[in-house]
């Protein structure tokens, strides 16, 4: 696994030293393949749901992943030396995941004084690269999960995220009738769920909850007193209900004390980036600063959406 800093080595060729604020003009152009793959890779390394889901690359602004299922049983009673009747037999459902992307851009400017006057130099920039890469992979967890094409913000308007897309196609869970009894709405959720899609929960689902409801949670399990409940108090150990991992995200939003919960496969989870992505600096001497830029195209997508479990309005009060 390749530390944070060897990810921003490989994904990053900074141009200049940056003790005088001598970037010289342009920096790089459009990165690699391999860069764009390392880069996407570092902004994901520390947030919480971009890090588990499918992340895709293409080519094209606008693209179709393949996916392919079995809606039903195809196992049938057997008869020796008889194939089974053709009515018996199963087809693979297939169908095609379209994720169509945003441009989006991020532009921070750095005045040649914060270079003269700061004794770090090189090290300085690559502090700065490691930021910029961080806090660009948090907006971009926030859009994947919180886009609302009907939202009055509009950098979350661009497209409908993870949360959106679920809760529209998928199965809706009214979560204002449980209180804070987030057992009773984990169970639910997972009732809610179709039985086909249960079976791999425990090894690649998780709920997905708000990131302070997640310390309420370890605090009510805490004040029971038992065994479980002290592993709870480190807030350390890991948190599953039957066996279901449940995560906190930091991203996700509370509105006048309620949020929502979401249950679904993470691979069921796509973050599509366009290759053509671009991390660049810029310095203008009319200005007498330093810009880094960020381009990227991404868009967001659920393959099954009836596969996602969304429980709304929960009481998530602190």
């Amino acid at each position: 696994m390749l530390s944070t800093e060897e990810l921003l080595r490989k994904a990053i060729l900074t141009v200049g030293d940056g003790t005088n604020g001598d970037f010289g003009g342009p920096g790089q152009a459009a990165l690699s393949i391999e860069q764009v793959t390392q880069f996407i890779e570092l902004m994901a390394a520390e947030q919480v749901m971009l890090g588990q889901a499918r992340r895709v690359t293409s080519n094209a602004a606008k693209w179709n992943e393949s996916i392919i299922d079995f809606s039903s049983r195809i196992a049938r009673p057997g008869v020796e030396a008889n194939r089974l009747g053709y009515t018996d037999r199963a087809e693979p459902t297939t169908g095609l995941v379209e994720i169509s992307t945003s441009l989006i851009r991020g532009e921070v400017p750095v005045s040649d004084e914060v270079f003269e006057d700061n004794i770090a130099g090189q090290s300085l920039v690559n502090t700065l690269e490691r930021l910029i890469a961080d806090r660009f992979g948090f907006d971009l967890e926030e859009l994947f999960i919180n886009g609302d094409t009907t939202s009055s913000d509009t950098y979350l308007g661009m497209f409908d995220g993870w949360m959106k897309l679920a809760q529209d196609g998928g199965n809706a869970v009214d979560g204002s009738a449980y209180g804070q009894d987030y057992q009773e709405i984990f169970r639910v959720m997972l009732e809610s769920m179709p039985i086909r899609f249960q079976r791999n929960l425990r090894a690649n689902g998780a709920f997905y909850i708000p990131f302070l409801t997640e310390i309420k949670y370890r605090d009510i399990l805490a004040a029971r007193g038992t065994p479980l409940g002290d592993l709870m108090l480190t807030g350390q150990n890991e948190l599953r209900y039957q066996g279901v991992q449940i995560v906190g995200v930091p991203a996700f939003p509370v509105v006048n004390n309620t949020g929502k919960f979401l249950l679904a496969n993470t691979q069921n989870l796509y973050a599509g980036f366009h290759r053509a992505m671009r991390f660049e600096t810029y310095r203008d001497p009319r200005e007498g600063v330093t810009s880094f830029i960020i381009t990227a195209r991404v868009g967001a997508a659920v393959a099954v959406p009836e596969a996602t479990v969304v429980a709304y309005d929960v009481d998530v009060s602190v």
